[in-house]
């Protein structure tokens, strides 16, 4: 499963939603990491939206990582245009 991020430019930024460790708002940038350093961040005012994918392959889930999501979700929801 993966995080996508659609920012007001036009690019797309993913993420891997594995052993998520961390999300949240920082000096309004919005960030989303995993344990492997992987990160997604930028400014809250560039969002356009986001979605999650669910990939065809089955996958492991950890639950920290519904924990992590979800508050990232509820965040990014707050801050859609």
């Amino acid at each position: 499963m993966d995080i996508i991020i659609t920012l007001k430019d036009g690019s797309e930024h993913a993420l891997r939603v594995f052993r998520l460790t961390e999300s949240g708002i920082y000096q309004k940038m919005f960030f989303i990491e995993n344990n492997k350093k992987e990160r997604i961040e930028f400014p809250l005012s560039s969002l356009s939206g986001f979605r999650v994918d669910h990939l065809k392959a089955i996958q492991r889930a950890e639950e920290g990582d519904n924990i992590v999501l979800n508050a990232a979700i509820i965040i990014l929801s707050q801050f859609l245009p």
